[in-house]
């Protein structure tokens, strides 16, 4: 019997979350009839669940069309899911596995006032490399690839205070001149992923493409990086698209849309 009452349990709530799943934009609204000839329910089940549902905060009824719609409560939970999803931990895996794909250390960072600060790094066990970016290590944004890409897409007003300020030179080929550094900030923007060659430290180049939270707004950014004599540009070109897709991925799990 206690099998039994355990099978019927879990019926029910697929059931319930089927009927949740049947509510769209283009059809907010929908009468026990319609949810029962779609789901292929009788009526009288559809009638049960949905005033559990209702009593619960999931679903509200229309007192004139007696249709039902969603309930205020799905916002507060979908509030906590959001709130659960640290980037970090979501990009995990996905890094592991870019990492021993391209053969380089990877790195997801995030902006804070106007450096870049590493959460997460990944080194293919057979590769020994800089430890340029190891974990909670902060760069001048400026004159690394994933801090132009976080600085990419700032609002207009947030990336004018920052660039308000010198930009420090750390090598002969970092971008010091705030103009030029805009129009690479614009470059960035246009072809979706950010390149720094040996202008945070001589010798190392790297790549990086944005993250996306549940708003489709860049939260982090994650990068390859490796030796020049290694991590070529013709290998950086190569690799991009895998990079893009890693990052497609992370972005998906927080909940983005990505096309």
């Amino acid at each position: 019997m206690a099998g039994t009452r355990a099978g019927q349990t879990v019926q029910s709530v697929e059931r319930a979350l089927a009927i949740l799943k049947a509510f769209s934009a283009g059809e907010p609204e929908l009468s026990v009839a319609q949810l029962s000839r779609r789901l292929s329910l009788p009526k009288s089940t559809v009638s049960r669940l949905l005033a559990t549902l209702e009593a619960n905060g999931f679903v509200v009824q229309d007192a004139e069309t007696g249709r039902f719609r969603l309930g205020a409560e799905l916002i507060a939970l979908a509030h906590s899911a959001v709130a659960g999803l640290q980037v970090h931990r979501v990009a995990r895996p996905h890094l592991r596995q870019l990492a021993d794909t391209v053969g380089e250390t990877v790195s997801i960072s995030v902006l804070d006032g106007r450096d870049a600060v590493n959460l997460e790094q990944f080194v293919p066990a057979h590769r020994l490399v800089m430890r340029v970016g190891w974990v909670g290590r902060r760069m001048p944004a400026h004159a690394v690839s994933v801090g132009k890409v976080l600085m990419a897409f700032l609002p207009t007003e947030e990336l004018d205070r920052l660039l308000d300020n010198s930009l420090e030179a750390l090598t002969p080929h970092t971008i010091t001149n705030p103009h030029t550094l805009r129009r690479e900030l614009a470059r960035v923007r246009q072809q979706g992923y950010a390149t720094a060659f040996e202008e945070f430290e001589e010798g190392l180049h790297a790549v990086a493409v944005p993250v996306r939270d549940h708003r489709g707004e860049v939260v982090a950014a994650i990068s390859v990086s490796g030796p020049a004599y290694r991590l070529t540009r013709e290998r950086i070109v190569e690799i991009v698209p895998q990079v893009i897709e890693t990052a497609q991925r992370i972005s998906w799990e927080m909940g983005c849309a990505v096309s």
